[in-house]
């Protein structure tokens, strides 16, 4: 009867230690937004959503809510820079993406973000035909350590060029 007693209070201890740890960890490698945060981005995942339907205006509306809750989000600037390049808007998109660039260059840093959208600023270069400017920032893309979508910036960066006429690099 002891050992039992003795084995449970092990087993919970050892198990208060891990979830101390793990949500220390948690805390640590993902940081708790905040309500504000949780509201700019539910807007913004409305604005993916709806422009992932190619519903623009609604998915723009959805963007520029977020951006009144949360004006330094640099997801919400790289998904209005998307929407203005769909709708042909080339110097809108650009300020967009150059906002969300400045914004997630500051600290901290998160890479995984900055590489998607260094990649999305490089595809809309890349549209408008400017070439050299959008390798360079492919490469910024593919220089984040903790980007997790090289294989399609690799096939962007072969479409790109071989949209400017160049053998595509393997």
């Amino acid at each position: 009867m002891k050992a039992m007693w003795a084995i449970s209070v092990l087993l919970a201890v050892s198990l208060v230690a891990c979830g101390a740890s793990k949500s220390t960890l948690d805390t640590l490698t993902h940081p708790e937004l905040d309500t504000t945060q949780q509201r700019a981005l539910l807007r913004l995942n409305l604005a993916s959503a709806y422009f992932e339907q190619g519903q623009n205006s609604v998915a723009q509306q959805e963007v520029r809510a977020a951006l009144k809750i949360d004006p330094t989000s640099a997801q919400a600037y790289s998904l209005l820079g998307l929407i203005h390049q769909r709708d042909n808007a080339p110097q809108l998109a650009q300020q967009s993406f150059e906002q969300a660039l400045a914004l997630a260059s500051t600290a901290p840093v998160r890479g995984d973000q900055l590489g998607s959208i260094e990649h999305n600023y490089a595809w809309f270069l890349c549209q408008q035909n400017r070439f050299a400017d959008a390798q360079v920032h492919f490469d910024k893309a593919l220089a984040q350590a903790s980007y997790r979508q090289a294989d399609k910036t690799q096939k962007a960066i072969g479409f790109c060029q071989a949209r400017a006429g160049a053998s595509p690099k393997l």
